[in-house]
């Protein structure tokens, strides 16, 4: 795979950096990234493109020159509920679109799972237990938690923030970065999503808990359960910037019974 001339800088991150080249949008991954995770990356995106949900279409999994694996997915014209956000004028726009964020994720995690998903509960439980400054009693209890997402079936993407989805020009909703989906819990992606709005923009994620509480008809309480194991396990993921929020999430463990 070659970048054209033309290529521009979307964002850079401690394991890739995202380009817009024309009508794709293109990941290169540093060297250090296993071939395998960009495979499973494109294939989780595969699957979920055979669903009803709008996502950006694969296009091409190859190697730079220098080696490296990079993942190309189409580019959709439109803005993310993310800059929207930040251009909001108002508090009632900020409402309606949360609003929409959360009514799309429900609808992520109320549409049919693709049968060969992994299951939350092994990766979570499997990421846990790689966080050793965890004390190991804590890690116990925390991968025992996830026994109880046996049996789950819901769709969820492990990563839906605002940034993630696109509004595109055609009026549709979008979802990209679906590396970390899986089959499991709702509530836990619920969590999930809590933990990253609280750490990277935390003016909007109790408002976020509250929409979602009430649309969904699920206690707090219930999200609250699940908060100290996604944390635990997003310290897995080495992100250095937001390491002291999710470790104060994972020191409240013993507080839910």
């Amino acid at each position: 795979m070659k970048l054209s001339k033309n290529a521009e800088v979307l964002k850079t991150r401690h394991n890739k950096v995202v380009y817009r080249d024309g009508d794709r949008i293109v990941k290169v991954f540093n060297s250090t990234k296993p071939a395998s995770d960009i495979f499973n990356e494109a294939l989780n995106l595969s699957r979920i493109q055979d669903t009803t949900i709008n996502v950006p279409r694969i296009l091409e999994v190859s190697q730079m020159d220098d080696g490296a694996w990079a993942l190309s997915t189409e580019y959709i014209p439109g803005k993310t509920i993310g800059q929207l956000l930040d251009e909001a004028a108002n508090e009632a726009e900020v409402a309606k679109l949360l609003d929409t964020f959360v009514d799309l994720q429900i609808e992520i995690m109320n549409t049919e799972a693709p049968r060969l998903l992994n299951k939350q509960r092994n990766k979570l439980a499997g990421m846990i237990g790689r966080v050793k400054e965890i004390d190991p009693s804590t890690r116990y209890d925390l991968q025992m938690r996830t026994d109880r997402m046996r049996g789950a079936s819901n769709i969820c993407h492990g990563d839906f923030i605002p940034s993630n989805v696109i509004v595109g020009d055609d009026g549709k909703l979008y979802v990209c970065d679906w590396t970390h989906v899986t089959k499991g819990v709702a509530a836990a992606d619920a969590a999930t999503t809590y933990i990253i709005l609280r750490a990277g923009r935390p003016d909007l994620a109790d408002a976020y808990l509250d929409v979602y509480s009430k649309k969904t008809d699920t206690p707090k309480q219930v999200i609250d359960y699940w908060v100290p194991v996604v944390a635990a396990a997003e310290l897995a993921r080495g992100r250095e910037r937001v390491h002291d929020t999710l470790l104060s999430f994972v020191e409240g463990v013993g507080e839910f019974e």
